[in-house]
C-alpha cells in the first residue's frame, strides 16, 4: 500500500487506504550506511547511483530524494568555496559575494551545466528514474531561493540585509531563482523527475519574521514552484523550525506538500492545512530516530499518523536524518503504517 499512487493521493489531499510513509532526503544517512563519503560521491555518478539504489533495496520508499546533502555544491559551481567535513554535508566557507553585490552579475549560470558535481546529481536522477520506473517518484533536492541567496551572499550579512539593504536581498533572491531554474532545467523540462524538493531553512521562524518571509521568501518560492508546475512537476517544501506563524503563506506558494519540522504541533497543523495542502512529518530525527529505540520510533510514528492522517498526510521525519541513525529505526518508521 506504500506506493507512489498513495503519495499522489495524499498530494491531492485524499485518503489512501493507509497513509503512506517516505524517507525524507536521507542522503547523508544512505552514504554513511554504504561506507562511502560525500566527497567521493560528489563527482562519481556510478557510485552515487549505486548508493541511492542500495538504499532503496534496504528501505523501499515511494519517494526517492536524489542530491540530498549536496545542496551547497550549487554555490561551489558558481564560484563559492566549499569544504567537505569528515561527516556531514559540504559547507560553504566562502560565498560568491566577497566585496560587491555586482559580483553576481559576472556569474555565468551555464557553469552549472559544465560542473562535474551538478552533472553527477542530474545523471544520478536520470539513472535512478530509469532503474525504478513506476515503483517510486524521483525527487531532486536543493535549498529554497532565500537560503540559496543567503549561501551565495554570506548568511549573517544576508539576514542583516533584510533590514538594512532590502534591494540587495531582492537582487540576490532573483539571482537565486534563475540559478535554481538553471539547475533543475534539464530534469524538469525533460520530465526526468516527478518532484522537486526545496528546503528553505534560512526562512525559519527562528531567523526571520513572518513579515520578512512574506516580503523576501514567498515571491521567489512562488516563481520557482509555478515554473516547475508549468512543466507538470510538483514541489515538496520544507522550512525548519516551528512554522505555525506562516502555514498560510507556505500554502500560498503552491507546493503540493509541506514538510513539517519536529517542533511543529502536527495536530494543529492538520487543523489549519486540512483540505488545503498535503502535510508530511514529523518524527524527531535526533531524539527519536537516532537516539531512541525501535519502540520509541514506532510510538512516535503512530502519534504522527493519528495527528496528521488519514487524508492528505505522509509519514516521515521532521528533518534530515543524522548519518548515524540505526537502520532498524528507519525500517521501523516505514513499517509503522502497517501496524
Amino acid at each position: 500500500m506504500n506506493t507512489p499512487d498513495a503519495i499522489r493521493e495524499a498530494f491531492r489531499r485524499g485518503a489512501p487506504p493507509r497513509s503512506p510513509a517516505t524517507l525524507f532526503g536521507a542522503g547523508q544517512w544512505s552514504i554513511h550506511q554504504a561506507g562511502r563519503s560525500i566527497r567521493d560521491l560528489a563527482t562519481d555518478p556510478d557510485s552515487m547511483t549505486d548508493t541511492v539504489l542500495e538504499t532503496q533495496k534496504k528501505v523501499p520508499s515511494p519517494i526517492v530524494f536524489v542530491g540530498s546533502g549536496f545542496n551547497n555544491l550549487l554555490v561551489g559551481a558558481l564560484g563559492g568555496r566549499i569544504r567537505y567535513p569528515r561527516l556531514g554535508a559540504p559547507e560553504v566557507i566562502a560565498p560568491i559575494v566577497i566585496e560587491s553585490l555586482d559580483e553576481v552579475d559576472d556569474c555565468d549560470l551555464t557553469e552549472l551545466d559544465r560542473d562535474p558535481a551538478v552533472y553527477t546529481i542530474r545523471e544520478t536522477a536520470r539513472r535512478t528514474a530509469e532503474a525504478l520506473g513506476d515503483s517510486a517518484i524521483v525527487a531532486v533536492t536543493q535549498w529554497g531561493p532565500f537560503t540559496t541567496a543567503g549561501q551565495m551572499y554570506g548568511l549573517d550579512g544576508f539576514l542583516r540585509a533584510t533590514i538594512t539593504l532590502p534591494a540587495a536581498v531582492a537582487k540576490m533572491t532573483d539571482f537565486a531563482v534563475a540559478a535554481l531554474k538553471q539547475y533543475y532545467k534539464p530534469l524538469v523540462e525533460k520530465h526526468v523527475i516527478g518532484l522537486i524538493s526545496l528546503a528553505d531553512h534560512s526562512a525559519s521562524s527562528g531567523l526571520i519574521s513572518r513579515h520578512a518571509f512574506a516580503k523576501f521568501c514567498l515571491p521567489p518560492l512562488i516563481e520557482v514552484i509555478d515554473w516547475a508546475k508549468s512543466h507538470g512537476v510538483g514541489t515538496w517544501l520544507h522550512v525548519c523550525g516551528n512554522t505555525a506563524d506562516k502555514w498560510d503563506l507556505m500554502i500560498e506558494t503552491g507546493a503540493v506538500c509541506l514538510s513539517l519540522d519536529q517542533k511543529v504541533d502536527l495536530a494543529m497543523a492538520k487543523q489549519v492545512c486540512k483540505g488545503r495542502v498535503c502535510i508530511a512529518g514529523n518524527v524527531d530525527p535526533v531524539h527519536v530516530m537516532d537516539q531512541g529505540g525501535i519502540d520509541d520510533v514506532m510510538a512516535a510514528a503512530k502519534n504522527c499518523l493519528r495527528a496528521g492522517g488519514p487524508d492528505g498526510f505522509i509519514l516521515t521525519t521532521g528533518c534530515e536524518m543524522t548519518p548515524t541513525t540505526p537502520l532498524g529505526n528507519v525500517q521501523a518508521m516505514m513499517e509503522a503504517i502497517t501496524h
